[in-house]
């Protein structure tokens, strides 16, 4: 988020996410990716990757676990309905954890909006240029809210469950942007 945004916050009295919502929002980014990870193991066109993989495991090693996988990967169309039950699965996990750091920034995403509108008002009454529309504080402003419009989205649709965001990617407007190396120098 633009340091001159989290300023104004700072100055209306709004708190951003601190290190325990932080931790939380981690936390469920962690849990989120690992799931990630495993929905692209189960993809429908890694059955015959997993079936080769399988056979050369027990031509290595037959043991009765190698067997065993062989035989659960032997039918293709089984194994499709498998995977595409845990894809299923996999994918409502994830929607839940959004739905959940949804829940967790829902106070935050109102209170900064409103505090955005207020902020827009106030520029627009010491606008320095005759239309405010053009006056650069106005200006931005205006990208602040915008990107907060977007930012409110997407919460809005992963705490209906919609978990097309991760965690992290529904807070990114609340945290502080990651220095890069131009703000060393």
């Amino acid at each position: 988020m633009n340091t001159a945004l989290h300023t104004m916050l700072k100055t209306r009295g709004i708190a951003l996410p601190g290190e325990d919502e932080i931790s939380q929002l981690q936390e469920l980014e962690a849990r989120w990716r690992a799931m990630q990870v495993r929905e692209a193991n189960v993809m429908p066109l890694r059955v015959a990757d997993h079936q080769k993989a399988a056979h050369a495991a027990f031509m290595a090693d037959p043991s009765i676990e190698n067997e065993m996988q062989v035989a659960i990967l032997a039918d293709t169309h089984q194994t499709l309905i498998r995977y595409a039950a845990r894809q299923k699965a996999i994918s409502a996990y994830q929607k839940m954890l959004a739905g959940q750091a949804a829940e967790l920034l829902r106070p935050l995403s109102e209170q900064v909006s409103l505090a955005l509108q207020e902020e827009l008002e106030l520029r627009k009454e010491q606008k320095t240029t005759w239309y405010a529309d053009s006056d650069p504080r106005v200006m931005e402003c205006q990208k602040w809210i915008d990107a907060m419009v977007r930012a409110g989205s997407r919460i809005l649709l992963s705490a209906g469950r919609n978990g097309e965001f991760s965690p992290m990617e529904l807070a990114e407007i609340f945290l502080p942007a990651a220095p890069t190396p131009e703000d060393g120098k």
